[in-house]
């Protein structure tokens, strides 16, 4: 077994993930031609407004996981659509089966209509981009306490594990991006980092975890505080292909 992990360097610093073939392979994926990459959601094409669900798909979209729960706190039933293009784009030479994902954010207004409150062409992974730890479907959104989770899995030996956090803004109609979790872990060896970051006050904990055989369970071995650079984000700033 080949040891692609490597401590934090003295400075404290990540160390830049070994190029195995799995991440060579993501940054092959970035790096194609624009001709050869699936194009994202046109967001100018999904509504304002609508009564049902299926309003807010544009053509040659569909639907892939439904979130629902109450976004906005005023007791009524809200919805996150995952949707997914229909088929995948043909090219000269073959077939390509990537397709884009999106993510659509809808609040339940008075009279059953639906309002878009967020929507984000970049949040979610494409349908494989996600190596071997993702399937390419969906059902990676969640709704806690008002607050909507993005929960996502990308690699194989080496992944990455980020969970994006939003809470909606009723001032300023928007959903600001509140939180995120990111892990690097090397499964064979049992090592990871994690990163938590408040990102409304710029509180940052980095963990360092072992698997303890004994326990079965991930172990702290070192926690570092720092803060970051606070400033206003929102959905439509988070962008899944800088965690890679």
């Amino acid at each position: 077994m080949s040891d692609s992990w490597r401590k934090p360097r003295p400075d404290g610093k990540l160390p830049r993930m070994k190029k195995t073939p799995l991440t060579v392979g993501l940054l092959l994926c970035l790096s194609l031609p624009a001709w050869a990459q699936p194009a994202p959601l046109d967001l100018s094409k999904v509504p304002q407004e609508g009564k049902a669900e299926q309003d807010f798909v544009p053509a040659g979209w569909k639907i892939d996981a439904t979130t629902k729960g109450d976004l906005d706190k005023n007791g009524k039933e809200d919805v996150v659509l995952e949707l997914v293009e229909e088929d995948p784009k043909k090219a000269t030479g073959g077939e390509f089966t990537e397709r884009s994902r999106a993510l659509v954010a809808l609040l339940s207004e008075d009279g059953g209509k639906l309002r878009r409150a967020g929507a984000s062409n970049k949040v979610l992974y494409c349908t494989t981009c996600q190596g071997t730890l993702g399937t390419g479907l969906g059902g990676v959104t969640r709704i806690e306490k008002g607050v909507l989770i993005v929960d996502q899995m990308s690699g194989s030996r080496e992944m990455v594990h980020t969970v994006l956090r939003f809470r909606y803004d009723p001032k300023e109609r928007k959903f600001v991006f509140i939180g995120e979790d990111v892990e690097h872990a090397d499964r064979g060896a049992g090592t990871s980092t994690v990163e938590s970051t408040n990102l409304l006050t710029g509180a940052k904990v980095t963990e360092q975890r072992e698997y303890n055989p004994k326990t079965d369970k991930n172990t702290v071995i070192s926690s570092k505080k720092s803060k970051v650079a606070v400033r206003k984000r929102y959905l439509e700033d988070a962008d899944i292909s800088t965690y890679y």
